[in-house]
């Protein structure tokens, strides 16, 4: 009979190290902001957000996506769950959509389709993993004010 196998956790442990150095490192180079760095290296981030990272715009004011009707989803962050069309009148639909793109869009992506007002107003549902909300709200103090 076939036993189990057992996780290799050392090994884990030496490639979550290994990707904290490369991280680090792209810090110091100055190919990754210093406070997503500091985020994905962090104790207890998940191996996900670890080994993806995510990107966060520049600029609040840069979300210029539409306020109301609409969006068409990148192919990426389709599934069962999140379709290809949202309305951004759908609220949970919409929360959705904008949780995927805060921990799994680009910059880009982030800009084109997120809407300021409507993240404003749907922020307070936690839409994104702590680590990356923490992020966002000390980069704009907006998220945070009531």
């Amino acid at each position: 009979m076939a036993s189990t196998p057992r996780p290799d956790f050392a090994r884990v442990a030496r490639l979550r190290g290994a990707e904290q150095g490369v991280i680090d490192e792209a810090a110091r180079q100055g190919l990754m902001p210093e406070e997503i760095a500091h985020a994905l290296t962090a104790p207890g981030v998940s191996d996900f957000l670890l080994f993806q990272g995510f990107e966060v715009v520049a600029d609040l004011d840069a979300l210029a996506g539409p306020g109301s009707g609409d969006l068409d989803v990148p192919h990426h962050l389709v599934d069962g769950d999140l379709p290809a069309l949202v309305d951004v009148a759908d609220a949970a639909l919409c929360a959705l959509l904008y949780r995927r793109l805060l921990v799994r869009g680009t910059a880009t992506e982030q800009a084109a389709l997120i809407n300021r007002d409507v993240l404003l107003r749907l922020w307070p549902r936690r839409l994104a993993p702590q680590t990356v909300a923490q992020v966002w709200e000390r980069r704009f103090s907006e998220l945070t004010a009531e």
